[in-house]
């Protein structure tokens, strides 16, 4: 389909363009190059048919399959270029014109269907990015058929001296480029029609109608009347840059040439930001773009106008307007058609034609009139700017919403680079409601970037009611209010919001972790999903324990970053019906969501890179630890991914601090985890104490050092504690747990040499508003590290792992409401 669209857009403009600087041509001949305004009656035939046949074409694509037009359409085209050889050969200009308004009689006919079929070979998921794709495929052929037509007219005109010559042989290679869009034409599969409409005389008039009908639903007015800006603005571009090719030539040899310059720049700017525009609907039709394309096309039309004809710069600001131009289209263009009702999408596409062919004619008006009134191409552009800058703050006032989410993205992009895991699992349309893990104040921008559709978020109602920009904010978002004093209340309106067939975001743990695993899932989410009947899907955000807006550290946002961008992966887990998930179940979806998120960690990928990246050894026990080097290096890759692995776990809940000192015990089984591991992801210094430490030496290691942790079994333990230290906690390989004693001992569960769970001190509440949290629970050995996936199965836990999925770990114990393991004696 876009070779097809491509091939028949290049004939098209390519034959046209053969002809206006031919037709300048004959203008320098007759000695009325001045004041010629042939392009312009040009002009007019490229839009006229549009004018008078669109509800035709509209009627022909609803009518029949959008295949059989396209066919026809290309079959046309052989015609009317064989039309075309024959009046310039016989130079009869008259007739060549008469072929070039058939072109534009061919491509209004087409069209409809182009553009119409792209939905139904695709659906709405890869709208935007297909119809931007197609559209600059589209723009591309134009401007190749534009430029190249310019060139080669030139290069003939130099040699021959005859524009007739000039024109003649390459419009027979044009025709016979033509024939192979036939034979395209004919591989692309046949599609239904969707409409069986009789033909009546009243269709011929109907487009007027269609137009008033669009008018009647704000959506399509206004997005129908952006586009037809941006074909007024491509319209007086292309005039003014033909008015530029022939103040700089003089209209005879070198027209075609500056022409073709001034088009590739426009072109290659329109080019350039419908890339740019297909990119940022690729997920989904981003309309925060339109306005950030608006204020391009002011800039671009500013410079230009304060730019000398002659400078090189004139045709770098068309690109830049271009760009800009193409940027404003791009998710118009798309949103039209996925909002349009199926049955009626070739009326409306040619009724919204009709719109961008009067946009067409009102440029080629207005830029008649400033030729013929003498007024400056600066004093014309300036104009060009003023009129962008009403269609951009337009757009901004109408858009908002799309404008400010789309600029607040992309600053959050700046700083979170994502990966996005089985986006595609979202249900394109009806109502969800989407269940997902809570570890920053940035988890809703987060998700929002990450979503195929626009998500509404709960929000307690006392926020609606403050003044200023927070009430602003929540009600442009689209929020949904809840009560905190009545929940049944509560919990209606959020089911009702999803009834509505939005996608509703609620954090079912009602809290941020301050432990870096995830909290209690409170039951309300049970009651919404089943009230409103809906699909639920759960999600895990990986990667945001250590952002700045995260309980790291102790804190909220007061602490500086450890590196940006910060790498988040968002797994969308697979659509569960409301009667079958609930709060346990939905803890064991988002840990295995964990897992599998977990493993696309970046320091994953080349683990010896990581490991090597070398450790601080504050002891002189460099023998032991070269031992413990070696024996990473012998687990081989596999095994180093996932010592690795297990480290990034541990370093998820808030066991050391960045760049702090650790101790750890030479002879505990996993030294080479505390001793290599973690040291490489956390940069941390390690006194590695062994049975042939004296406590002196020990204690004078400690002496000044910024110790947070010390990991280890009982001996270790038992010699801190009768030196009296304080000051850290120390982290056991199971067994009794003595958060009280001066050096707090904090259980760890340990299976097949590798952590499972983590105890640690709870953590502090921040406000008076926050809920408890639990560190730690007695008879437990810790709460499950996130990166597993689990099954319970009555007094045994069966664990998979990040790397190693293929092994499973298995313990006899039980897994509470808050994820902490109780092994069973």
């Amino acid at each position: 389909m876009v070779l097809l669209a491509a091939q028949n857009a290049y004939n098209d403009k390519a034959a046209q363009f053969f002809l206006i600087p031919l037709a300048g041509w004959l203008a320098v001949l007759a000695g009325t190059s001045g004041e010629s305004t042939m392009e312009y009656k040009l002009g007019l035939l490229i839009v006229l048919p549009f004018i008078l046949f669109s509800p035709l074409a509209g009627w022909l694509s609803d009518r029949f399959s959008k295949t059989w037009v396209l066919r026809g359409g290309a079959i046309l085209q052989l015609l009317v270029l064989a039309l075309i050889v024959v009046a310039v050969h016989f130079r009869w200009i008259n007739l060549a014109v008469f072929g070039f308004f058939l072109l534009a009689l061919q491509s209004t006919l087409l069209s409809p269907a182009k553009k119409g079929i792209v939905k139904e070979m695709l659906g709405s998921e890869r709208l935007g990015f297909a119809s931007g794709v197609l559209e600059m495929a589209s723009v591309l052929a134009i401007c190749a058929g534009q430029i190249a037509s310019g060139f080669w007219f030139d290069s003939r005109l130099r040699a021959s001296g005859d524009g007739w010559q000039a024109a003649g042989w390459p419009l027979v290679l044009i025709l016979i480029l033509a024939i192979p869009a036939v034979l395209l034409s004919f591989s692309i599969k046949v599609y239904p029609s969707p409409s069986k409409r009789p033909f009546k005389a009243s269709i011929l008039w109907e487009h007027f109608q269609q137009v008033g009908q669009l008018f009647e639903n704000r959506r399509l007015k206004w997005s129908g009347l952006g586009v037809a800006f941006f074909w007024f603005f491509g319209g007086f571009i292309n005039l003014v840059a033909i008015q530029l090719g022939k103040e700089l030539s003089g209209g005879g040899v070198g027209f075609g040439s500056e022409l073709a310059w001034f088009i590739a720049a426009a072109s290659g700017g329109i080019i350039l930001g419908g890339f740019l525009g297909a990119i940022g609907c690729k997920r989904y039709i981003e309309l925060g773009l339109v306005p950030i394309g608006g204020v391009i096309m002011v800039l671009g039309c500013a410079l230009l106008a304060m730019t000398d004809i002659h400078s090189v710069w004139m045709k770098v600001w068309m690109v830049f307007a271009g760009v800009g131009g193409a940027i404003f289209l791009v998710p118009l263009n798309a949103y039209l058609q996925d909002i349009v009702d199926p049955a009626k999408r070739g009326s409306v596409l040619a009724g919204l034609n009709l719109l961008d062919c009067m946009a067409g004619v009102v440029a080629v008006i207005v830029q008649l009139a400033m030729f013929k009134l003498h007024i400056p191409l600066w004093v014309q552009f300036t104009v060009m700017a003023m009129l962008c800058a009403v269609a951009t703050g337009f757009s901004s006032k109408l858009l908002p919403k799309h404008f400010l989410r789309f600029t607040l993205l992309s600053i959050f992009r700046i700083f979170y680079r994502q990966k996005i895991l089985n986006a595609e699992r979202m249900p394109e349309t009806g109502g969800v409601l989407i269940l997902p893990n809570h570890v920053t104040y940035l988890d809703a921008f987060v998700l929002t970037a990450a979503s195929p559709r626009p998500i509404r978020f709960l929000m307690f109602e006392g926020y609606f009611k403050k003044g200023g920009l927070i009430r602003w904010f929540v009600k442009m978002f689209d929020t949904v209010p809840i009560s905190k004093t009545k929940a049944k209340e509560a919990l209606q309106v959020a089911a009702e919001a999803v009834k509505q067939g939005g996608v509703v975001c609620i954090f079912p743990e009602g809290q941020l972790t301050r432990s870096g695993s995830m909290n209690e899932m409170k039951r309300g989410f049970e009651m919404i999903a089943r009230k409103a009947d809906c699909p639920v899907m759960p999600v895990y955000m990986d990667g945001l324990w250590g952002s700045i807006f995260s309980f790291e550290r102790g804190k909220f946002i007061k602490k500086v970053p450890y590196k940006m961008p910060y790498g988040v992966t968002v797994a969308w887990g697979e659509p569960v019906p409301s009667r079958e998930m609930n709060s346990t179940r939905l803890r064991k979806e988002l840990y295995e969501l964990s897992a599998e998120a977990f493993g696309l960690r970046e320091l994953l990928r080349h683990p010896g890179r990581t490991l090597d990246r070398g450790v601080t050894l504050m002891s002189e026990n460099e023998d032991r630890f070269q031992r413990l080097l070696n024996e990473v290096e012998q687990r081989g890759e596999r095994g180093q991914r996932a010592l690795l692995a297990n480290a990034l776990q541990l370093a998820e809940c808030p066991v050391v601090r960045v760049k702090s000192t650790i101790l750890v015990d030479a002879e505990s089984a996993l030294a080479p985890l505390y001793a290599i591991a973690l040291p490489a992801i956390r940069k941390l210094k390690v006194i590695l104490v062994d049975k042939d430490m004296s406590n002196e030496e020990l204690q004078k290691l400690m002496s000044g050092a910024d110790i947070s942790a010390a990991f280890g079994a009982e001996t270790l333990y038992q010699r801190l504690i009768d030196m009296g230290v304080t000051g850290f906690a120390y982290y056991h390989e199971g067994g009794e747990l003595y958060p009280e004693n001066a050096l707090p001992c904090f259980a760890m569960g340990v299976v097949d040499d590798e952590v499972i769970s983590m105890s640690i001190a709870h953590p502090n509440a921040v406000t008076a508003t926050n809920q408890f949290q639990a560190g730690w629970k007695e008879g437990s050995i810790g709460r499950l590290l996130p990166g597993y996936a689990y099954e319970q199965e009555d007094e045994e836990v069966s664990l998979r792992g990040v790397v190693t999925k293929d092994k499973v770990i298995r313990i006899q114990a039980k897994l509470d409401s808050e994820g902490f393991l109780f092994p069973e004696c």
